[in-house]
């Protein structure tokens, strides 16, 4: 796991997630992992125990939805609501009780747990107990306002700091005796320490450096002789910071105690930025290879297929010989499913570095010999899984040709980019959309074989039911064909949406005369329209997103066969269909469109950009249908878990009224929204959109209107001959913002307390957020083709340019 992962997706799950998480780790393997959840409640008890107050406690404990970076001293205190050391100290309890469920599965499974520690970062009034002791600063963490970060902490080389990891770590483990978890029977305990994670040290000298890890080591080793002091290494890629001097002293301070056998690094990125293969293996500290993959939870599809084939038992062969393991680091989870079932299944293939006594005694390392085994195929290994995920009878060849394809394009990164691309859809609109550096908006894969890859997906789900019901093309599609296609790139001279009936007429024997000079080749003979037909009426009128309502009605109440010969009811299947399409739409179509409508705002042709602009709006709209057909794609289950994640216990002051206790849902519901949007107590700061999602409720409710009010603002100054007043858009945007930020639902329930007017049931807001799919995931997939295809094609073809 990551640390952040218990913030992006493990925040508000409930022991019957927990539990299938833990069986899937354990069948997968898995034999150490982090085990984060429920630690408040050790520090709660660790700094009363120093005489600190709930509220001085409070004041330094993050929300529900951001401990993680509280716990790594990014952060401190939560924004969700002023004097909320009630329904904090609510959840801590909860979440104790939920650890204790998940240590006992873990030991049950053998499964190494990687333990908090005593981190040096502490509550803003510890040092007035300790006034002959310094303490410092951490640096501001990602342009955070100074209250909420610039975390007090006590350097490792004072003396204090050895007695305090001392007393938190024989407090957790008498803590943890209690539910049966005896620490002191392992021979090793392994303990997470982070000490610069995205921050500067307060010092940089090579000495300096060296002496904070020695005291580190030195700490943990009078706190506990079997300690392993386990690091992520992602502070190292700050190159700028990081240089080789500095590393190795890091390092070289670690190994005065042991000769840093006590250690292990977790190189966290080593997928995409492999740091063990500039530090000679972290100087011979054990370490293992992970692929981290996925930031923020984003559903973008990304990879680097052939170094996860190739590289990862590289490690073991390195001169140090020091890499002991291998696994996943994601930010967030349910995403590029394909590639962390890889990493899984690769130790497997090579029986010496899984079992090195077989074949070497004594064996040093497990890299100190080499490996005879041959590498993994990958292309027969990723048929093999798509056959597992839909079934052997169900996976046709064009199911396996379309995901080669995809293998070859979204999970080949050839750039050198170092992460998964930010659809422009999470983002605030903006004239210029693209975004270079990490996370870029830059989709680096060859978007036309994409497409083709996503139609030859969708195609493969045709049924005689389904040929029935589809039509090749929309309206609105063979609209912005014909223009696309037409114009030959210089669509700026096609008038569309005009107000002026004549103009209107003369728009509608444009398209005609188009579809029958460009589009002819395109419609099949089966078409519902004869070639080069158009409803004139319908343009006449101004409105095709009229024609799309009437669409869309001609597919209500159709359904598949579940006795079809395909995977179609399969929800694995399902997913990836969705999964795909999202890509596309959000990936290529958006952008594409969103080209469009600056093209033409800049060419100030007004009907032109209410045309692109309506055309933007809709591909947004699909994109929330679309997404609202598959529970792992919807926020209304993200919102639901946090709203029911109020466990309390019966004589607890909270659950005293049923007021108090809406109350409290409605703060862990403000953190769960925040988490996806804000990101902190601020909209559109450095943070916003970090972790957005494409969500089924998110895109309609939250993206959709600032994309709007930005397409309104287009029009309007094209309208009054002026350019956008980009600040006011901002401005209407936050409000609009804001406005969601503060609604509250009851998914999941509210409870009923007639005697107080704040607890009424907000049914119109809940039913923004659907718990199951509306739709059939297919059937939209299907619709999303017919309506978007060639025109995803098109503007595919158009971004090479």
């Amino acid at each position: 796991m990551n640390v952040v992962t218990f913030g992006y997706s493990f925040a508000f799950w409930d022991w019957t997630r927990w539990q299938r998480e833990l069986d899937w780790m354990m069948l997968n393997g898995i034999n150490m992992a982090l085990a984060m959840v429920g630690q408040e409640y050790v520090i709660r008890k660790f700094y009363e125990t120093e005489g600190l107050s709930n509220d001085d406690i409070c004041d330094f404990l993050g929300g529900p939805a951001f401990m993680p970076w509280q716990r790594m001293g990014n952060t401190q205190g939560s924004w969700a609501t002023l004097n909320d050391t009630a329904f904090k100290n609510e959840w801590i309890n909860s979440q104790w009780e939920l650890q204790g469920q998940i240590m006992q599965r873990m030991q049950a499974f053998n499964i190494t747990p990687i333990m908090p520690s005593f981190q040096g970062f502490v509550p803003r009034k510890l040092p007035e107990k300790y006034p002959n002791v310094r303490f410092d600063k951490s640096s501001v963490w990602a342009g955070m306002p100074k209250e909420f970060t610039q975390v007090t902490f006590l350097p490792s080389t004072d003396a204090l700091f050895t007695t305090l990891s001392q007393h938190f770590i024989q407090l957790q483990k008498a803590m943890y005796k209690e539910k049966g978890i005896d620490m002191d029977a392992k021979t090793q305990n392994f303990y997470l320490l982070d000490l610069y994670n995205e921050m500067i040290p307060t010092c940089t000298t090579p000495e300096c450096l060296k002496a904070t890890t020695g005291g580190v080591m030195k700490a943990f080793k009078v706190a506990d002789p079997k300690a392993v002091w386990a690091m992520q290494s992602w502070f190292l890629l700050n190159r700028d910071l990081w240089n080789a001097p500095r590393i190795r002293a890091y390092f070289d301070g670690i190994r005065e105690v042991n000769n840093g056998r006590d250690a292990f690094v977790v190189d966290l990125y080593a997928d995409v930025a492999p740091l063990w293969t500039t530090t000679e293996g972290f100087y011979g500290i054990d370490w293992g290879w992970s692929m981290l993959n996925n930031f923020g939870g984003g559903q973008g599809l990304y990879g680097t297929l052939p170094t996860l084939l190739t590289e990862p038992f590289k490690g073991y062969q390195q001169p140090a010989k020091s890499m002991r393991g291998m696994g996943i680091t994601m930010e967030g989870i349910n995403n590029n499913e394909y590639l962390y079932q890889l990493i899984f299944d690769l130790p497997w293939q090579s029986v010496e570095a899984t079992y090195p006594t077989t074949f070497a005694a004594p064996p040093p390392k497990p890299g100190a010999f080499s490996l005879q085994q041959q590498a993994l195929n990958g292309q027969t290994h990723l048929e093999d899984y798509i056959k597992r995920r839909y079934g052997p009878n169900n996976t046709t060849p064009a199911m396996l040709e379309a995901w080669t394809t995809l293998s070859q394009t979204v999970w080949d990164c050839k750039t050198g980019q170092m992460s998964q691309s930010k659809a422009i859809i999470d983002s605030t609109p903006a004239l210029n959309m693209v975004r270079e550096g990490f996370m870029t908006s830059i989709m680096w894969y060859d978007q036309t074989k994409v497409v083709g890859a996503w139609r030859q997906l969708v195609e493969s789900t045709e049924t005689e039911e389904s040929k029935k019901r589809r039509r090749r093309h929309s309206l609105v599609q063979d609209s912005i064909e014909a223009v696309i296609m037409a114009s030959n790139g210089r669509s700026s001279e096609i008038p569309q949406f005009l107000d002026s009936p004549s103009l209107l007429q003369s728009f509608a024997n444009w398209v005609r005369g188009a579809f029958q000079n460009t589009l002819g080749q395109l419609r099949p003979p089966s078409a519902s329209h004869q070639q080069g037909e158009i409803e004139e009426e319908k343009i006449v009128k101004g409105r095709l997103s009229e024609s799309v309502k009437e669409v869309k009605s001609e597919f209500v109440g159709s359904g598949l066969s579940a006795k079809a010969s395909l995977p179609l009811n399969v929800s694995s299947f399902q997913y990836d269909l969705v999964d795909v399409t999202r890509e596309v739409l959000v990936g290529i179509v958006l952008p594409g469109l969103h080209r469009e409508l600056v093209d033409a705002y800049k060419a100030k042709d007004l009907d032109r950009t209410r045309a692109w602009g309506q055309h933007v709006l809709n591909v947004i709209l699909d994109t929330d249908r679309l997404l609202s057909t598959h529970t792992h794609f919807m926020v209304g289950p993200w919102i639901r878990d946090a709203r029911e994640s109020a466990k309390v216990i019966a004589d607890s002051p909270t659950a005293s009224s049923p007021a108090t206790m809406n109350q409290y849902r409605n703060y862990l519901e403000y953190n769960a929204r925040n988490q996806i949007t804000w990101w902190g107590p601020n909209g559109q700061a450095s943070l916003a959109d970090y972790a957005s999602k494409e969500w089924g409720g998110l895109v309609k409710e939250f993206q959709y209107p600032r994309w709007q009010i930005f397409v309104d603002r287009l029009v309007d100054a094209v309208e009054r001959r002026s350019t956008l007043d980009y600040k006011a858009f901002l401005a209407d945007s936050l409000k609009e913002e804001a406005g969601w930020m503060k609604e509250t639902t009851c998914l999941g329930g509210c409870y009923d307390d007639p005697a107080s007017s704040g607890v009424a049931v907000n049914d119109e807001v809940t039913s923004k957020y659907p718990l199951e799919a509306v739709e059939d995931a297919v059937l939209v997939a299907q619709d999303m083709v017919d309506k978007w295809g060639l025109v995803a094609l098109r503007l595919a073809q158009a971004s090479r340019k």
